[in-house]
């Protein structure tokens, strides 16, 4: 008999079955949606007669932009958490690995295609930080795909870009998909020293996750988007995912959002502040 393990999986603050007064199960910008972004959502409403392009066209275009990264690398979907199930659909792996703690829904994903999970444990004595040791140790059961989150949720600890490179090197060489969900780099005080991006073509193994949800505090409008080198991956994600899941009212409002510079500097620079205050340092 298959184990039920919905409870483990279900998503905290949940406002529609309780009051909740302080939600601290998603880590959203706290400064809310911006009001160009708003009125783009709210703008984009008479479209709604008909199907949006299920391409994301002009949104894939201005994020290709954005990263500097070719449009064909970049692919959106309905919240980061589509094209985390998305992977596990069209890689079918039979072995992966998850570190702990880290965010449910990857191993959800990999229970929805009977994948077999083992963990790579982020422990306090380490600071919660990645050991290589441990991690060629897992590595050695052959796993197929890793997910890897940078900088953690919910621990916050990030690793920096070269040692993120050891880890895309060591998987390419043993044949491992490396997901590395990079949602929270933009709140880091230099993200650009965590981030894969730049390296993608060197590393074609490697698939990134981004999303729209916490920076510009869009939970609601469900947008993510993943970039990759593999163009073969790629074709298999568009395969396998349903049609227009990503709505025009998604893609008007993630336009909108890549325009909001000053939104974002302000943002963070006041989150950074508040962090200092926080933990004293």
């Amino acid at each position: 008999m298959k184990e039920d393990r919905t409870m483990e999986y279900q998503h905290g603050g949940d406002i529609y079955s309780q009051e909740v007064d302080l939600d601290f199960s998603a880590n959203l910008n706290p400064f809310g949606l911006p009001e160009a972004v708003r009125r783009a959502a709210a703008d984009s409403l008479g479209n709604c007669t008909v199907y949006p392009d299920s391409s994301s066209r002009k949104l894939t275009a201005a994020l290709a932009a954005y990263h500097g990264v070719p449009q064909e690398q970049v692919i959106c979907g309905n919240g980061a958490a589509d094209l985390i199930f998305g992977l596990a659909l069209a890689l079918k792996p039979e072995r992966a690995l998850v570190t702990a703690p880290a965010f449910s829904e990857y191993e959800q994903a990999l229970a929805s295609v009977d994948c077999r999970v083992s963990w790579l444990d982020l422990r306090e004595k380490d600071g919660f930080r990645l050991t290589p040791r441990e991690l060629l140790e897992k590595l050695s059961g052959e796993p197929q795909l890793l997910f890897l989150c940078n900088p953690n949720n919910p621990t916050g600890v990030s690793i920096p870009r070269e040692d993120m490179e050891w880890v895309a090197g060591v998987c390419r060489k043993q044949g491992v998909r490396l997901v590395v969900d990079e949602c929270f780099c933009d709140f880091l005080d230099a993200p650009g020293a965590c981030s894969l991006i730049p390296l993608l073509e060197k590393y074609p193994n490697v698939f990134v996750l981004k999303a729209f949800t916490k920076l510009y505090a869009m939970a609601g409008l469900r947008l993510g988007y993943g970039l990759c080198a593999d163009g073969e991956l790629m074709e298999r994600l568009k395969q396998v995912r349903q049609p227009w899941s990503v709505s025009s009212v998604a893609q008007a409002a993630g336009l909108a959002a890549l325009g909001e510079t000053g939104y974002v500097r302000a943002s963070t620079e006041a989150i950074a502040r508040e962090r200092r205050w926080l933990t004293g340092e």
